[in-house]
This record gives structure tokens, sequence and C-alpha cells, in this order.
């Protein structure tokens, strides 16, 4: 081994039309192999992650990525060693010379330091917090993260000075090190399985505990700076700043149908956004720490950013303040895993990331998929299937290169068999991947651009006024966002998405269509950007469910109207009505119903279900003689779609959100979009690419945009890569 080594420098700057990862100087395409967090696979130097590591890195990986903890290094008041992290670089470089290591650094308290500090513990609004269970030497360090364990609120000052001190002293020791001159990107991790994440947020409701409580103050304080304000916000007289309470299991309750009334509720409101800021603060501390501690160049990434399979817990685990680190100068890269929506990883599913990649470019980050679905080799996870060999073969060629598609990199995170390593320890699986990894490289190394003609625009905000679970609510994330999304990439159409928030800084010149998913609450500045950038050059706005119910002061019907430029009328109805699409020429369609619900909705218990299909809810028609009716909410008659041009665009409003590929096909092709295949297989084109997986095969028949039109006859599960110039296949 060599006791020196050629020291790295790494930044993410643009490249050929895209954020890229830049090392020593040169662009390199950010396609990495990764270890586990599990005993077993998680030290490079031990026998089953060495074997894989070589695996890859004879495939022509030279970036790896591994996970650090400080409960390893730091066991005791008294100890504290950077060794570990100089033994997994060591057992990389000792594979792969030239390699460089990614480290995911988990910024949470050692075991030791929680029991020491109960009184820093996350506490629940719906639980008691317990005592840490024992840990064995093969305990997964993140077993209990969704249990009510003892853990430190992420609100907790002392826990922020106590780890900022850790990371920094981690950076100034390492960085001595002779292997550090390896590393390239330290990625900070923190919460639920250390993706920033509220402790237990998917089915416990944090956080109510001490450090929480001040922190609210604190933010309230800075929100509303009198207690005058504050009482007139919360329309509560007797309410200080210094005695105002985080809210109880009240906050699973709602007073205007799905939504929080702001009048009566805005004490949830803003709690659910204040504990997305104690998130984001964490992340922004630890950050700054390592950039200002490292001594050379070096990228800093984060988990952050999901949007896709929240389970319905945006507000109580979400990702919500996108632009504080899509603007924040110490955040070079986001990442996540790729959406675990059934429908996604599915055989004909399109594999989206969980993040909306196409917002995160547009603010010169690099965005880092997630590959974790398992082979014929392995065993599932999260309920996520096991093919066989051949299909895996497939989904291999697609989880991967969707990310080239988009822009975009990614790792192989390798669970591998009894969550060690080895998912692709293969020697058909590993010649593949090799094949993939120049297809990706080449791919990066030319211009990048988008193919996408329709833009899908998601809100962040929107989650802190509606309920907190998808079984009060399975409009807002489950249809609006998981279905809904999905389905839009089945429609043979180029697509991209972006959240509300970015819309002001978005080049829509190449969109015809923008689909406004859950965008129920807008400002008045919003709806007037909208109108004065968005609804303009002839395009299409497709506007889904209460568009603009709520401008975040109030609850008000006639906003919908005003909002999509089409006279409506509220009335109520339970979650969800029917709506038949029956007119106009577009496919019969039935969206809705009531089991559309309760299939939509996640973590159901009976009584859930029962209470989901009775619950009243606002819905609006169409009262406009001027519009074209397409369809008709099956109860009660009323009109539930239609459309209206005026001289500057054509305003599209659906009663509920659109979870059928066939009737948005038909929508985009009447708004002008370019169709490359007309069967609702799965479709990504983008970076000169076009990605197709289909669940039936047969033959196909696609037209690419220069008109030329390619036959392909496709098993049953295949993927194909294609020229979006020639239409040759790549791979």
């Amino acid at each position: 081994m060599k006791s020196e080594y050629t020291p790295i420098e790494s930044q993410v700057k643009p490249y050929k039309g895209k954020p890229a990862l830049w090392i020593n100087g040169k662009p390199e395409n950010a396609l990495l192999y990764a270890l586990t967090e599990s005993p077993g696979g998680r030290f490079s130097w031990e026998e089953l992650p060495r074997w894989n590591i070589k695996n890859f890195a004879a495939q022509g990986f030279k970036l790896f990525y591994l996970d650090l903890w400080f409960d390893d290094m730091w066991p005791s008041e008294e100890e504290f060693s950077v060794e570990l992290a100089q033994k997994q670089v060591r057992g990389v470089l000792e594979v792969c010379p030239d390699a460089a290591v990614f480290f995911r650094l988990h910024g949470n308290a050692p075991r030791w330091w929680i029991a020491s500090h109960p009184d820093q513990w996350v506490r629940f609004a719906d639980t008691e917090t317990l005592e840490l269970p024992y840990k064995s030497a093969i305990t997964n360090p993140v077993s209990h993260d969704l249990d009510p364990h003892a853990r430190i609120s992420l609100a907790s000052e002392s826990w922020l000075e106590m780890m900022g001190g850790m990371f920094q002293r981690f950076c100034r020791e390492f960085s001595k090190t002779p292997e550090s001159a390896r590393v390239a990107a330290i990625q900070i991790a923190n919460g639920v399985c250390g993706e920033n994440h509220y402790w237990a947020f998917v089915k416990h409701d944090p956080d109510v505990s001490p450090p929480m409580q001040q922190f609210f103050r604190r933010w309230l304080t800075e929100k509303y700076q009198t207690d005058q304000a504050l009482q007139t916000a919360w329309n509560n007289p007797g309410v200080t700043l210094e005695t105002a309470e985080v809210p109880g299991m009240e906050r699973n309750q709602t007073q205007a149908g799905i939504f929080h009334d702001p009048k009566q509720e805005r004490q949830i409101i803003d709690y659910y956004e204040c504990q997305s800021k104690a998130v984001t603060n964490s992340i922004l501390h630890f950050a700054k720490i390592v950039k200002e501690n490292w001594p050379r160049d070096i990228v800093v990434g984060t988990f952050y950013g999901y949007y896709l399979s929240l389970f319905g817990r945006h507000s109580s685990g979400g990702h919500l303040l996108e632009q504080e680190i899509l603007n924040c100068p110490y955040i070079d890269y986001l990442s996540a895993p790729q959406a675990y929506i059934k429908a996604c990883r599915a055989i004909g599913g399109p594999t989206l990331s969980r993040g909306l990649i196409e917002s995160v470019n547009l603010h010169g980050k690099l965005w880092l998929d997630e590959m974790d679905q398992p082979t014929h080799v392995g065993s599932g996870m999260g309920g996520v299937v096991c093919h066989p060999k051949d299909i895996s073969m497939e989904i291999i060629k697609r989880n991967t290169m969707v990310s080239a598609v988009r822009g975009a990199g990614m790792w192989y995170f390798d669970y591998g068999k009894s969550n060690a390593c080895g998912w692709w320890d293969d020697p058909d699986y590993m010649q593949l991947i090799g094949r993939l990894k120049q297809l990706s490289d080449r791919t990066f190394h030319k211009p990048y651009q988008s193919a996408a003609e329709v833009l899908l625009v998601f809100d962040t905000r929107v989650f802190f006024y509606t309920a907190s679970r998808s079984s009060k609510d399975p409009i807002t994330d489950a249809i609006s966002v998981n279905l809904a999304a999905t389905e839009a990439y089945k429609t043979g159409a180029g697509v991209a998405m972006a959240y509300l928030s970015d819309l002001g800084n978005i080049d829509l010149t190449p969109y015809k269509a923008v689909v406004f998913h859950n965008c129920f609450v807008l400002t008045p500045e919003q709806r007037a950007l909208i109108q004065h950038k968005v609804a303009r050059d002839g395009r299409h706005l497709i506007w889904y469910t209460f568009p603009g119910f709520s401008d975040g002061d109030c609850i008000n019907p006639d906003f919908v109207g005003q909002t999509v430029g089409i006279r409506t009328s509220p009335f109520t109805a339970p979650l969800l009505p029917e709506i038949k699409i029956d007119a106009g020429g577009y496919p019969e369609t039935v969206l809705g119903g009531p089991e559309a619900a309760v299939q939509a909705a996640v973590n159901l218990t009976s009584n859930d279900r029962a209470q989901m299909v009775e619950a009243p809810q606002t819905f609006f028609s169409i009262e406009d003689s001027q519009a074209t009716i397409l369809g008709r909410y099956t109860e009660s008659g009323k009109a539930a779609a239609g459309c209206k041009q005026t001289k500057d665009c054509t305003n599209w409003f659906f009663g509920l959100p659109i979870t059928s590929a066939g009737l948005l096909r038909s929508l985009f092709a009447a708004c002008g979009v370019h169709i490359y295949n007309p069967e609702n297989d799965a479709l990504l084109a983008g970076g000169g690419l076009i990605l197709l997986h289909t669940e039936q095969g047969g033959g196909k028949t696609l037209t690419l945009k220069n008109g030329k039109r390619v036959s392909l006859q496709l098993a049953p599960a295949q993927t194909v890569i294609l020229d979006a110039e020639t239409g040759e296949s790549l791979i």
C-alpha cells in the first residue's frame, strides 16, 4: 500500500448543459457503487464487500460510496478515532488504487450520548418514547429508526453544538491522514436512515419535546415579532410568544375537509413549517462545517427533496423547504432512493426518482439516484418483488438509465443477500452493468438537452395546510403525486417535473402543456406569476381538483374559478366522487370513486377506511357556458371536466387528478405535445436518448421528433435504449 495518495479536489459545476461532478479539474460521470449500512456488508475491507467492490472496479467503476457512523468512531466520551474512516478508504484502494470515495457521514448522536441526555429526546404526541433497545454486533444501525425509540430531537441546540464540534473534529483530524486524499464527497445524514426524515414519522407524530418547544417559540418570535400578531394569526387572544405550544394530536384533525383552515388552525400550519425548518437547519449547519474545515475543495451532499412515495406523511417527515437547500452554497448534490411506488418499480413502470430532478438541475445542483431494487439473487425490501434473472436484467437497464436520461447520476446500493451485499454478484449482471456504464459515460460527455414538452408542477407548502395522513387525505399526495405522476410517464410524451416554487425561474419555452398537480394553496403573487408567465404563448394549463382553493390566509371557493379562468361552483361530496369522461373524442375514462380513495391511501385501519369513504369534502363543478364539457360527476351529473380557450392560452380543469395514461396521452396530443409512443409503456426522453420499458411487449411503432418512425418487436418486460435522432438501439 502507498503511504501517500494523489489528493482529490472535487466540485459540482456545469458540464455540457447539466450539473456534473468534477474531480481534479476533469468532469466525471457520477456513477457509483455503494455498500449497505448493514453489518456484514458495510466495511470495505471485509470479504463480501471487497469481492463486490472488485467486481464493480473490473467494470470501470472508480467512485465508491460508504457509510460512516459516529457511534463507531466515538464509542465513549473519552474515545474518538478516525481509524475506521481510514480503513474504509484503504479497503477500496486495495482493490481500486485510483478510486474516489463518497462518505455518508451520519450526524446522529451516538448511543451513549442519547442515553445520558433524556431531556433532549424526541417526544411524540401519540405515544411514549421508548428506551433504546439492545444493540448487538449484527444490529443494523437504522433498524429502529421508524420506531418511537429514544433519539435526539432534530431541534436540539445541544445536539447541534455537540455534533457540530465532532464534524469539525472529524474533518480536521481525518483530513491529515493519507487516506483522506482520496475522499471526494461527504454526505450529511441525519434522522431516519440518515435520510433527514423526522424520527418514527411514518406511524407516529413527533415532536413535542422541550427542545422543539423552545425552537417553536423562537421560530414564532422571528415570524410574528409581537404577541398581538401571533394572537391575530392563531385567532387566540390568550396565546403569547412565551407560552405558545406545539400542537398535540389535534394536528391530525382538519376543520375544512382535507384542509386545515388557516383562520382556525394556524398553530398546526405553523408547527409543520417549523418542524421542517429544524430539519433544514441541521443539514445546513453540518454542511457549512464540512466546507469550512476540509483543506481542499470537497463536494457536500445530502438526502433531500424526497417527494414521491412519502407514505402520505409529508408534513410529519417530508422535505418541504426545498429552496433552503437548493439555494445553499454549502450543498452540491441532493439524492434519494428511486420511488418505492409499486407502479413505478413494477414491470412496465417508469422507475421515477423520488425527487424533482429538473428543479434540482435548475439550481446547478447534481442529483444522485439511489438504485436499491433487488435482483433474483437478493431478498425483497419494502415489498419490492424479486424477479427472475431475465427480468432483473431488464430492470437493471431501466433503473440505471433513467438517471442519465434526466441529466443525473446514480449509485447502486447493495443490500444483497440477507441485507449484506451481492445483489449483482453474477457474471451476466456485471457484464450488463459494465455495458451500461459505457453507455452512460458516452451520454454524459455529450451535450445534454431535455426532450420534455410537458411540465408537471408540484407544491410542497400545500402539505402544511392539508391532512397529515393519506387515510384522511388521499388526494394531495397519494393520487395527485404518486398515481398521476407515474401515469404521466406512460403517455409516450416527454415529461419533466418541477416545484411550484421554481416556476418563476424556469424557461417555459419548450413546454406546450403545464400540469398543476396539487397546487391547492396559491398566494396572490403566485397566481399573478402564473397568469403573466405561464398562461401565454398559446400554452395549455391543466388544473386538478381545487387549484388555489386557499391563498394561505383563508379558504375561498371563489379562488378556484379565478385561478383556472373557468367559472366554477363548489359542492359537497364524500371522498372521492366518481367522474366519467365521455365527450370531446377522448377515451371513455372513470376517475375517482370511493374505492379509488381507499386503494390510494396507505397505512389504513378499518376505521380509517370507513371514515374516509364517509368524509365530506368540497369539490368543484364547471358552471361556465363558454367552457367545453368533457365529463361529469357520476352521482350528481355536474360538469367535472372541461376546457376554455382564451387568446393567450387554453385552461383545462379536472375535478380529480387524471390517473389514466390513455386519457393523458389524448389530452397532451390535443395540446400539441409530441407523442413518441401511442401505448401505455413507460417512456422517458432526454440527453439524446429514449428509454422505453414495456410490460406486455409486442410490436411497437415509435415516432421520433424528426418524424422518423421506428418499429420494434419487444418481449414482455423488455427495456430498450434508443438514440433519439436515429432510433438505433444502443444496448
